[in-house]
């Protein structure tokens, strides 16, 4: 069932059972039927947590494929986090390539497509409006006009905190997460979501904190601890989210704020200057709507081929879309060897050796450790 929905409905399931099992259990999570699933009102909080990455409307189809997903990685193999910090994957991959004859250029934003005129094959890691701009009058009209009409969605907010000790939990069970959701029950997290969908700046929105040190100790420092969380808010919003943040966790963490030493707060407008593929601060790189989620971005058999010769599209705008980090490069590289070099069966990637003796990931990868 996870590898369906992380092969984001192009490809026929190994077990045809997968299809009724994912269909039954998301009418069973993603509907009304929701209301009447659980025997404790903390289970049913538990998950809608969970369906809340959708970034939208509660509940909903999307949410309850969304809530099964990543539900069913977290008792599976867990939601790892990169020992010493994310910056390690990348680090990682770069060296990768590097060892594989790969080079960077770094420091300049493209434009244009056409400096880009060189090369064989073009992958776009950019979201809808960036392939928009980039392409330009290059694309056929058809094709951008339906581009043109792809749907944005709420946003985030992020604030990032330097605190002096670890988060004064009222329930210490929380403080061996790394990851904690603040949405209240499943009737308020329903509420704030479906309000936020429709542009209402609700005073308490869903947050999720991320307390890295909580399970990778080489986070901290003697009195100085990361924590970031983000809240959902409508597209575009302008306020600073420091003040709608701290107040959540203080809520669940009384006297958190006293630990604070420093703090920075971003709203999803500003979001977008950062990132400009988060429209409107919607990092989610496209509303997730059921008829989106299945035609992101727009209805094409190859979702990742562009009707440019050469040109692809990998980022989250394409499926299976956000959430399941890495699969839609992964599957627009597949469609790539496929179509421009006549591969059809992917190198293999997992740590290993080769049958010429040399390993096939010349980069030293990072370590993770759970995230709970």
């Amino acid at each position: 069932m996870v590898d369906l929905a992380l092969h984001g409905g192009r490809s026929l399931p190994d077990d045809w059972a997968a299809p009724f099992l994912l269909g039954g259990r998301t009418l069973a999570h993603g509907t009304a039927l929701a209301r009447r699933r659980f025997a404790t009102e903390e289970a049913a909080a538990l998950l809608t947590g969970v369906a809340a990455h959708a970034i939208g409307k509660l509940p909903s189809l999307v949410s309850g494929v969304i809530a099964l997903l990543l539900g069913h990685l977290a008792h599976g193999t867990g939601w790892p986090v990169p020992k010493h910090g994310s910056a390690r994957i990348a680090e990682a991959m770069a060296a990768d390539i590097t060892a594989h004859g790969g080079t960077f250029d770094l420091g300049r934003t493209i434009t244009d497509l056409r400096e880009l005129a060189g090369a064989k094959v073009v992958l776009l890691d950019t979201g809808v409006k960036g392939l928009l701009e980039i392409a330009g009058d290059r694309l056929p009209r058809r094709y951008a006009n339906r581009l043109a009409r792809f749907r944005y969605g709420p946003a985030a907010a992020k604030v990032d905190f330097l605190v002096s000790e670890p988060i004064p939990w009222s329930n210490p069970e929380l403080g061996k997460a790394g990851t904690v959701h603040l949405g209240g029950s499943r009737a308020e997290m329903y509420r704030t979501e479906s309000l936020t969908v429709r542009g209402v700046a609700v005073e308490e929105p869903f947050v999720l904190l991320v307390d890295p040190a909580a399970v990778d100790g080489t986070r901290a420092r003697a009195g100085k601890r990361p924590v970031w969380a983000y809240a959902h808010v409508p597209n575009n919003d302008d306020r600073d989210p420091v003040d709608l943040v701290r107040a959540r966790i203080e809520r669940h963490a009384p006297g958190f704020g006293d630990t604070v030493l420093a703090q920075r707060g971003v709203s999803a407008r500003q979001l977008e200057a950062y990132n400009p593929n988060y429209v409107g601060g919607d990092i989610s790189s496209g509303a997730v709507t059921l008829a989106q989620s299945v035609l992101r971005p727009t209805a094409r058999f190859d979702p990742y081929r562009t009707p440019l010769p050469g040109v692809y599209l990998c980022s989250a705008a394409t499926p299976p879309g956000p959430g399941v980090h890495g699969m839609s490069g992964y599957l627009a590289a597949l469609s790539v060897l496929r179509r421009e070099f006549g591969i059809r069966t992917p190198p293999r990637l997992a740590p290993g050796r080769n049958t010429d003796g040399q390993g096939s990931h010349a980069a030293r990868r990072p370590r993770s450790v759970p995230r709970r």
